[in-house]
């Protein structure tokens, strides 16, 4: 790759981060790592340290308020006009949103196309913003990355799109995300500090606390089959996001109510041993972009429940059960499938999970970023109306 300087938007990335938020820090890092591009990171007001830790050598703009509204003012309006000063070569919007009039050559990460096709899964006003955003990223950037073959399908399918499209999937830590516990007992440590009990039997469910993930359909799915396997706990991991009202007052009222705990959120650090020692990993997802925590799922040698006729499904392969998406009887029948399957299938499938997940790297995923930048500089900045 020539010498490129590339300015990437890290300001939507919370300090908890999850989703696109992981897929920011970990592209940074991959990109950190080869030195290649040169990195020019935007990011909130008093929130540099992080990103200094990551990359010494990158140039940190904290010019964006933190609040997010005015956040999202910045970035569509004063952004633009601080890139023009810079000399930077490309501009990174990871999340969906790019700059009005961005003066140089922009690259968009569009993650998924939900709030076209599922917008009863998320807040009225996110849909009806990312809509416009999408839409204005696909008229005005230079090059859309998108994170499966899946969201690019569905993108084609709501927006017009005349600028090319590549498909970065995202990648998997592989010494973090692993089979092996990183030294003797270290797992149980991380869980007896979590506050399970060790030896306890467990479905684990990893991913912010939200009606798309499929929760109320887990916590039906759980009652069905709890009957089965008493010595099953359901365990929640994630912070919580928006619309959980349903699902408190299903859980408020199940027998099963004291076997399903709810850690909230938990670093990536801590995750691979969740994942290691779980019985199951459900992902029952309703839609995603990507999906990555039942890949990464995979990588740890874990036992992965997911969702049928979706991007997990496609990334799984046949290293999954699958369940037909919001149907708790469906769910049910497969966890207790993937539980009472004999040890032959389940090191069939641990093993066609792990060679499976080891094809997707973060340093695969910084290459098709790289490839996004050369183009989009080749291209230059796409000239349209409002």
């Amino acid at each position: 790759m020539s010498e490129i300087s590339v300015s990437i938007d890290v300001s939507a990335v919370p300090e908890k981060p999850a989703g696109a938020g992981r897929y920011t820090i970990e592209l940074v890092r991959a990109l950190t790592a080869d030195a290649v591009p040169t990195l020019h990171l935007v990011t909130r007001k008093g929130d540099t340290t992080r990103w200094r830790e990551m990359n010494a050598a990158a140039t940190l703009y904290d010019v964006v308020p933190s609040p997010r509204p005015l956040r999202l003012v910045y970035e569509q309006i004063l952004l633009g006009r601080k890139l023009a000063k810079t000399g930077i070569d490309v501009h990174h919007g990871p999340h969906y949103t790019m700059p009005r009039h961005c003066p140089i050559p922009s690259v968009v990460t569009i993650h998924d196309v939900t709030f076209f096709e599922r917008p009863d899964v998320h807040e009225k006003s996110k849909v009806a913003f990312f809509k416009r955003a999408i839409r204005y990223s696909a008229a005005h950037a230079s090059v859309l990355v998108c994170v499966s073959e899946r969201t690019a399908e569905g993108l084609g399918r709501h927006v017009n799109v005349d600028v090319p499209v590549l498909v970065a999937p995202h990648g998997i830590d592989h010494l973090r995300f692993q089979p092996h516990e990183q030294s003797p007992g270290s797992d149980e440590a991380i869980l007896t500090s979590l506050g399970l009990v060790p030896a306890m039997q467990r479905i684990v469910h990893v991913g912010t606390l939200e009606p798309r993930k499929g929760l109320l359909t887990l916590l039906k799915a759980f009652e069905g089959m709890s009957s089965d396997h008493p010595e099953l706990e359901l365990v929640l991991v994630g912070q919580r996001g928006w619309g959980m009202d349903d699902f408190d007052t299903a859980l408020s009222g199940s027998p099963v109510r004291t076997r399903v705990k709810e850690l909230g959120y938990v670093s990536s650090e801590s995750l691979p041993a969740l994942m290691r020692t779980a019985s199951l990993l459900a992902y029952p997802s309703v839609d995603e972009g990507f999906g990555l925590p039942a890949l990464e799922g995979l990588a740890c040698g874990a036992p992965v429940v997911t969702t049928s006729d979706s991007v997990m499904a496609d990334m799984c392969g046949e290293a999954a059960w699958l369940a037909g998406p919001g149907d708790p009887g469906s769910l049910a029948q497969t966890l207790l499938q993937a539980l009472n399957a004999g040890s032959s299938e389940r090191e069939k499938r641990a093993q066609m999970g792990m060679a499976r997940a080891r094809e997707f790297t973060w340093e695969k995923a910084a290459q098709c970023h790289r490839d996004a930048y050369e183009l989009a500089l080749s291209r230059g900045v796409t000239k349209r109306g409002k």
